[in-house]
């Protein structure tokens, strides 16, 4: 087991986020958190990661450390995109390698003498991505990671993703494109306005569409 969540809670005055969410996030696996926008999903994986405070528990495994990205891409103005990522790195305490990072950007293609914040969309989740592959955590936690990446950095994220599984590691994402995670995913859990109601772990993507239209959407609840 590398995260185990009791009943966490997450409240902004008097409206609840994060409604009693339980799970075990355990190595070798995939998890798909889905839901729509405003479901709770970001305010989940800030609190899993340690940025909010909550009630509840998230006990993390002895020497397991967590990486997280989240769903905007946000760069400081007049840093590179290798400044950026050897922060990320030393953030992290590892080790910075130009060898490495340039060995990886072969696959990015990314401009990282340029200023990050100048980047497209789709090169700043690249970025994104980039940094946080070459810290090398043993939990990943990805806010919609597809979500405006492009074709080159879908690829290369999808690939990832398998080796991150043969590796032992956990990975959990979240996405509300059901076919991004629907094959990819070991274990797929739905929540709706901020309180698990569905797991569709098994299902296809056809078969998830129409249970969350059916059950969720078509009254407007």
């Amino acid at each position: 087991m590398m995260i185990e969540v009791n009943n966490l809670t997450k409240k902004y005055g008097k409206s609840t986020i994060v409604d009693d969410f339980s799970h075990s996030f355990c190595e070798g696996k995939v998890y798909g958190i889905m839901g729509e926008n405003g479901a709770g999903k970001s305010t989940l994986f800030r609190c899993i990661a340690g940025i909010e405070s909550y009630d509840g528990t998230v006990v993390i495994g002895e020497n397991c450390q967590v990486g997280y990205m989240n769903d905007t891409p946000f760069f400081y103005s007049y840093v590179t995109g290798m400044e950026h990522i050897e922060f990320c790195l030393r953030a992290k305490g590892k080790t910075v390698s130009r060898e490495a990072i340039n060995k990886l950007n072969e696959k990015f293609a990314l401009p990282l003498d340029k200023y990050a914040s100048r980047y497209s969309l789709g090169m700043k989740k690249r970025l994104m991505l980039m940094a946080l592959m070459l810290q090398d955590n043993d939990v990943v936690i990805m806010d919609e990671p597809f979500n405006g990446i492009d074709l080159a950095g879908t690829i290369v994220l999808r690939q990832w993703l398998k080796e991150l599984k043969t590796k032992g590691k956990c990975v959990i994402l979240s996405s509300h494109i059901i076919s991004a995670i629907s094959d990819i995913c070991d274990e797929i859990t739905y929540i709706h306005k901020g309180k698990v109601v569905a797991d569709f772990s098994g299902m296809s993507a056809d078969s998830i569409e129409h249970h969350i239209l059916e059950e969720y959407l078509s009254a407007g609840d």
